[in-house]
């Protein structure tokens, strides 16, 4: 065809283009899933979800009929179009559809493949504002997805922030015609301050919040859409923040700053996309602490801004004293560029000042989190038990799990950490009755029954049945669970790992004094201090995995020593002893020499899974229980030039924690047993 008319004239002639092309379309879902199932069943290492979201990213491109229909058009008259509008009316005559096609001679960029908004039709009948409105519930849907449950009170709070972001990205002014094109670029700055109790599931919304937000803008309104995360610690000395976000005038600036620039656009991506910025551990606004809240804010505030000299009282500095190239520099005026904060104190008013001097800050939202309760903690319970028994049972060689899940017990309330390490627990002794009489390859259906119940003597009960098999579990100190009137706990039938065995023969020896330790260790601690019995199922836990990490906490410098030696002892851990958190660095800044002494490479040049045992000092420093509460809790270790594959993750590493008076809450929060 020759021109436009002859198309349209060609198609209405003859409905067997369309009929072909429907055919085509409605058989599509059918040959994907058994591509699919092909797929995995060729290689296992491969998951059916992760396949679905390429082949979803794929069918993005033509997510609509209209896409089909313009492409066709185009390959016919070997043409490209630029953007496409559509002018909206309260008349229906007055509605206008602008295409702009490519002409080389005045453009010499060639446009990308054109694809249109997933949410297509939605846009043209019911505006951009229904579009963001389906933007929000998607991403909560998502974070659901990823292991996150918001709260009513979080959604209630966020959502109307969330609308105006999403709004901003797709139509950012209602005034002029709306872009149909697949894109997606904000307008509205979002910054989110999260505070509250430790366990409230702060971290946990942040690491589960840029994939939710690329899920949900790129099924709706650019499929080709990637949101990197760069987190950066907080509660560092006031020296070191100041070093690693310090603006060098040179080629090789590796600050903070130069880094979130260059993840917006690295070079495996064909456009610009969106950073997330995880600032987290804020510290308290305490006068005489290292960190401080209020130094710390005012320190983002001019690093933010692009300037590197100090911060001055007064909104009247906010331009005057400006250099004129701090706008370069800097990334406050840039909305894709989002920040989220986690601490455990509140936001105080000078601190948020000095904050909101920034665009970036401008809209910044300070929501007190809370941990889930109620029905939402009842679905969290049900829905993490279940995936930590498929997973556990995918390690155990037995892949192919229908499971029906009974659970009655009680989930108690506030910090969720407690109920994850139960959870996970209770997923242990399942997959070990499970597994007993399971051939490798086999298909089980484990109908798993949880009861709580109070014995005579005021202790409670927790049984768990798997077909005929059953055990009866008690809850021991710090509310780990141990099996009922077994003096040693048993090995897994499951794992058959007798590393516990010989980790608590070798502990019983330092203890009454017949093991290689000091002597002060041998006469300082004795076996009446600590029950094995407790420990021996800890142990068992740490080396299925249950525990990621196990850490112990004592007040005995010597029976951590003692400990940490006997769990090195029991083949294949690693050992790291002697760290003091106050004078040894956690991770590496962004400006030290390659080879600077830090617990993370530490850790990491025995390789990824590996087992490592860490002595770590806190002593009576509260500072130093501060810095070692990400390294001992269960989500990934980054700095802000971390990826996912350099992020130090948990999965084998025990932590003995000699404390000096007080335990923190941090710290007790993230602890396995207190001995």
């Amino acid at each position: 065809p020759s021109s436009p008319a002859s198309v349209v004239a060609a198609s209405s002639s003859s409905s067997t283009p369309l009929t072909s092309l429907h055919r085509l379309s409605s058989s599509c879902p059918k040959k994907v899933a058994r591509l699919i199932a092909a797929v995995v069943a060729a290689d296992p290492r491969l998951r059916p979800e992760q396949l679905r979201k390429e082949y979803d990213r794929v069918r993005y491109r033509n997510a609509t009929f209209a896409t089909a229909l313009l492409q066709l058009f185009l390959d016919a008259h070997t043409c490209d179009v630029k953007d496409v509008y559509f002018k909206r009316s309260h008349m229906a005559k007055y509605e206008r559809i602008t295409v702009y096609l490519y002409d080389p001679e005045v453009d010499p960029l060639r446009p990308p493949r054109f694809t249109f908004l997933p949410a297509l039709r939605k846009a043209i009948d019911d505006g951009p504002e229904a579009v963001a409105d389906d933007m929000v519930e998607s991403f909560w849907g998502h974070l659901l997805r990823h292991g996150y449950f918001a709260t009513d009170k979080i959604r209630g709070e966020l959502s109307p922030d969330l609308t105006k972001f999403f709004l901003s990205g797709i139509a950012a002014d209602p005034t002029i015609p709306l872009l149909l094109n697949a894109h997606f670029t904000p307008k509205y700055p979002l910054s989110v301050y999260l505070h509250g109790k430790a366990g409230a599931g702060k971290s946990s919304f942040v690491r589960n919040f840029s994939p939710a937000l690329e899920s949900a803008v790129e099924e709706t309104a650019d499929p080709e859409i990637l949101v990197r995360f760069v987190k950066q610690n907080l509660n560092k000395p006031q020296e070191v923040l100041e070093l690693e976000m310090d603006l060098r005038p040179n080629n090789n600036d590796l600050s903070v700053m130069s880094i979130i620039q260059g993840r917006r656009m690295t070079l495996a991506q064909s456009k610009p996309g969106l950073v997330l910025v995880g600032l987290e551990e804020m510290a308290g606004n305490d006068e005489d602490a290292d960190p401080n809240q209020l130094r710390t804010c005012r320190l983002l505030s001019q690093r933010f801004s692009g300037r590197k000299g100090g911060f001055r009282d007064g909104r009247q500095s906010n331009t005057s004293d400006a250099p004129r190239n701090s706008g370069k520099r800097g990334i406050s005026g840039d909305a894709s560029v989002l920040t989220l904060f986690t601490s455990n104190d509140d936001l105080e008013g000078p601190c948020r000042e000095a904050l909101e001097r920034l665009d970036m800050f401008s809209n910044l939202k300070v929501v007190e989190t809370e941990a889930v309760s109620g029905r939402d903690r009842v679905d969290f319970a049900e829905a993490y038990l279940r995936q930590c028994v498929q997973d556990r049972m995918r390690d155990l060689q037995h892949p192919d799990v229908e499971i029906d899940l009974d659970l009655n017990v009680p989930l108690g309330s506030g910090d969720t950490r407690p109920l994850v390490r139960h959870l996970r627990m209770l997923a242990f002794h399942v997959c070990s009755l499970a597994a007993r009489n399971v051939a490798v390859g086999s298909t089980i259906r484990a109908g798993i029954v949880v009861r709580h119940r109070r014995r005579e003597d005021d202790s409670d009960i927790t049984t768990v049945s798997c077909g005929d098999d059953s055990v009866d579990l008690r809850v021991g100190s710090f509310e780990n669970l141990y099996p009922v009137a077994v003096a040693v706990a048993p090995r897994t039938p499951a794992g058959d790992d007798e590393r516990t065995t010989r980790a608590v023969e070798a502990l019983r020896k330092r203890l009454s004094g017949g093991g290689t330790t000091s002597s002060s260790e041998s006469s300082e601690s004795d076996s009446s201090q600590i029950d094995l019995s407790e420990l021996s199922q800890i142990l068992d836990y740490y080396f299925a995995g249950t525990l990621a990490p196990a850490v112990i906490v004592s007040r005995d410098a010597d029976l951590v020593k003692a400990v940490l030696s006997s769990v090195a002892d029991a083949g294949g851990v690693h050992s790291i002893h002697g760290i003091d958190p106050s004078s040894y660095k956690m991770m590496k800044s962004l400006y030290d020499p390659h080879d600077a002494p830090n617990l993370r490479d530490d850790i990491l040049k025995y390789g990824r899974g590996s087992h490592v045992a860490v002595e770590l000092q806190c002593g009576k420093s509260t500072d130093s229980q501060l810095r070692v509460r990400e390294m001992i809790e269960d989500s990934p270790s980054m700095t802000a030039f971390s990826s996912s594959k350099s992020a130090l993750y948990k999965e084998g590493l025990f932590f003995g924690v000699h404390v000096e008076g007080t335990i923190t809450e941090q710290v007790k929060s993230r602890a396995s047993l207190v001995v």
